[in-house]
């Protein structure tokens, strides 16, 4: 559950730096600066699979909270996971896990403590190869490992938006598989209609209509069960007259907020295709100035996976072009 807690923070905390971002951006006056990209992806064409993990959210099961991506490690036969979480704009190992990982396997990982990152480190997305001339490496969660069950979902870290940087990455969701190549696939390109989208500090900012609306919308592909976030006055205009906001408490370390979540029946219009949506979420613990703020710069919120589960979703980093094919 403290993965998908970190995450729902995490997302009120990006949308707010993402208003501030552009509003600089439009200054010519960046106000972060995003790591250099350290990993090194191999030059052809690969697909790798990618698997969803469930959790339990208000006495119901939620089958999409986390999109994780199959990791090997050398020198250590378990299977491990990352979550694909494209909000984040570089990838990292979580210390604790890297740790415990040591203790058993010493040839897998040679990690000292007050280290933060590991440098030229390689290992395996699925079948692909990854190295990673540096990757970040910061505490998180515990440093549990079930040993005993090979079976276990053992989260290690985060693959972030350095994978799919400069490339053309394909999401299948139907078909549970991410494809990174240098161009689009002939085989799409009949059925496939491209559409601009901002690409600013490695984040993903995908125009969009909603309730007819024009605005932006964040796409994190880590905070996986939302298909639209957004702020309170829009969450209270989407939902259905008879219905009213379901509260979850939801925390980050010694912080917590509170998500409200509310049956809706409208829509988004994106990429010149209109996808239903059932439910809408705001989050309580940041002030009116902050989301009037987001407002203004043209974000009406954020959405994750569950808005694309039919279709496969292309995004072209470097031509900043995306596009949406819906499975048959």
């Amino acid at each position: 559950m403290m993965q998908l807690q970190f995450r729902c923070f995490k997302i009120s905390v990006v949308l707010i730096a993402l208003a501030v971002l552009l509003g600089n951006a439009a200054k010519a006056q960046p106000a972060f600066t995003t790591p250099e990209n350290y990993l090194v992806l191999p030059a052809k064409t690969h697909s790798v699979r990618f698997y969803w993990q469930g959790d339990t959210i208000n006495a119901e099961w939620e089958q999409y909270t986390a999109l994780l991506l199959p990791v090997k490690l050398k020198n250590c036969p378990k299977q491990f996971f990352m979550q694909f979480d494209l909000g984040s704009p570089y990838s990292l190992f979580y210390k604790n896990k890297l740790a415990e990982i040591q203790v058993k396997y010493p040839k897998a990982i040679q990690l000292d403590e007050s280290a933060d990152s590991l440098a030229n480190f390689s290992f395996k997305i699925d079948k692909m190869p990854l190295f990673a001339k540096q990757i970040a490496v910061k505490q998180f969660g515990n440093s549990d490992i079930n040993r005993a069950d090979k079976n276990s979902i053992e989260i290690i870290g985060t693959i972030g938006a350095d994978f799919v940087d400069g490339k053309i990455v394909i999401i299948d969701y139907p078909k549970k598989q991410i494809t990174l190549s240098q161009t689009i696939p002939a085989k799409l390109k009949p059925g496939l209609s491209l559409t601009d989208f901002m690409y600013v500090q490695r984040r993903i900012l995908l125009p969009a209509k909603v309730s007819g609306k024009q605005t932006i919308l964040y796409f994190d592909s880590g905070s996986s069960m939302y298909e639209l976030l957004t702020d309170k006055k829009t969450a209270q205009s989407l939902a259905v007259a008879e219905g009213e906001f379901t509260r979850s408490k939801v925390g980050s370390w010694n912080n917590y907020l509170i998500a409200n979540t509310a049956v809706t029946r409208d829509s988004i219009e994106i990429s010149n295709t209109k996808i239903a949506i059932r439910k809408v979420t705001f989050i309580e613990g940041t002030s009116s100035s902050q989301a009037e703020q987001m407002m203004k710069m043209g974000i009406g919120g954020m959405t994750g996976n569950k808005l694309f589960l039919d279709y496969k979703l292309i995004l072209d980093t470097k031509e900043k072009k995306f596009g949406l094919i819906r499975s048959k």
